[in-house]
């Protein structure tokens, strides 16, 4: 019973590993992405970058709700008041007649202007607008870790892509192989040694095949996570993008990064958003001078009472906060703090902006290097096995030895092109660890 479930889950994951193939089989070149618009479309419309655009938007409503405190206040107002009794008068000779109406009326314009606030409203518009800038930053700092993500997946990508077409080569030529061992070996020029090593060889390759389409099929979903299509949709890249080479020095790296780098910006940033509020915090103690006007129709004027007539009334008024139980103050002492602890951001943020740099230009030379040695170890495999060929056709060298020699190519070719992806991939963290946009 369990060999037979065996045997079912065993046919249903090869089954599976034959449709992922077949269908990375069918994406044709015409179908590949290249680098740089793949990047522009996951940045159109990845939601995190939506998300910090919609940021920016509000902070510009903010900036307009702040500078609104300029502009004046209108509204109109309309009552009616019954009230009972009315004062009256009574003199001689002349009667008694009441001072107001039982039906009040009124309906006027009232309008109240801001005429200073000694402050108050030009360091509110100035702490908004040191928010937008913050925004700002916020968007090109998530373009850019967005931009390393695509650049990552990508290159991941290519090099299983050329990994899985290096693993169908050794496939096809061990079964080449396998037929020749088997034709000889029924001639007696071969054993079942050689036989069955060479079915161990295909069966390792085959293996090797499934881990790297597993690899492929995984780096396709998160593509596809990135750019919001459904999790099925297969994509193919199809050439590398070589990053420029930096030439500059040590020092001069860091000091480009630290001028360059969004996070450090962001950090700068934050502390003079915080002492802008707290300059806001200092101005909430400022008197306020305003004036006012209103203007209507109301009733209850003397002599005729209930008959609604035009009336205005204009003025000034000043209010002049006296205490509010330590708030400012608190406040203020609050705001300082913050400064203080985006300082410290700011110094964390730039040892770990030169740490970066130095990790990334101390990877990029060991990229380097292993590239070029690797490059010539594939040169000195593929030598070695156009002169284990001619050993083989001349009867010194068996289908085993040959074999090695072909193997040694594959691998080599394998570890080449690793070192050489890994090489562009962190010459591009260098360029974003420098502060160079990738988008």
């Amino acid at each position: 019973m369990i060999n037979r479930h065996f045997r079912q889950f065993s046919l249903g994951v090869f089954a599976l590993f034959l449709l992922v193939v077949k269908g990375y089989a069918q994406v044709s070149a015409s179908d590949s992405l290249e680098l740089v618009p793949l990047i522009g479309k996951v940045l159109k419309t990845y939601p995190t970058v939506q998300q910090a655009t919609e940021a920016l938007n509000a902070a510009d409503l903010k900036i307009a709700l702040a500078q609104s405190a300029y502009l004046p206040n209108a509204q109109v107002s309309g009552s009616y008041t019954y009230i009972g009794p009315v004062p009256s008068l009574t003199l001689p000779d002349v009667g008694s007649f009441s001072l107001a109406t039982h039906n009040n009326i009124n309906a006027a314009l009232n309008i109240n202007q801001t005429l200073t606030d000694f402050g108050k409203t030009k360091k509110s518009i100035e702490y908004e607008e040191k928010s937008k800038e913050l925004s700002v930053l916020g968007i090109e700092q998530v373009k850019q870790k967005m931009s390393v993500a695509v650049i990552g997946c990508y290159y991941s990508m290519l090099y299983l892509q050329e990994a899985l077409s290096i693993k169908d080569e050794q496939l096809l030529t061990l079964k080449e192989h396998l037929k020749n061992v088997e034709k000889k070996a029924e001639t007696g020029s071969a054993t079942q040694y050689e036989i069955l090593s060479t079915k161990v060889r295909i069966s390792t390759v085959e293996s090797q095949k499934t881990d790297v389409v597993t690899s492929l099929s995984f780096q396709n979903s998160i593509l596809n996570m990135l750019l919001g299509e459904p999790a099925t949709n297969l994509h193919s890249v199809h050439r590398l993008v070589k990053s420029d080479l930096i030439t500059f020095a040590e020092d001069s790296l860091i000091s480009f990064a630290l001028n360059n780098r969004y996070e450090l910006k962001l950090a700068e940033k934050k502390m003079m958003v915080s002492q802008a509020y707290q300059d806001l915090v200092k101005k909430h103690e400022n008197p306020v001078l305003s004036a006012f006007a209103s203007g209507g129709w109301k009733n209850g004027y003397i002599p005729q009472l209930d008959k609604p007539r035009a009336n205005y009334a204009i003025g000034l008024s000043l209010l002049i906060p006296i205490y509010d139980a330590s708030r400012t103050k608190l406040n203020t002492q609050l705001a300082g703090s913050t400064i203080r602890t985006n300082g410290y951001e700011v110094d964390m943020t730039k040892r770990t902006i030169t740490n970066e740099v130095m990790e990334s230009l101390n990877a990029l030379k060991a990229a380097i290097s292993k590239s070029e040695l690797f490059g010539m170890q594939l040169s000195q495999a593929k030598r070695a096995l156009e002169l284990a060929d001619l050993k083989f056709k001349s009867g010194t060298l068996t289908n085993l030895d040959l074999l090695d020699s072909e193997n040694a190519v594959s691998e080599s070719s394998l570890m080449y092109l690793k070192a050489t992806i890994e090489r562009v991939v962190i010459g591009y963290k260098l360029k974003a660890a420098l502060g160079k946009n990738l988008y």
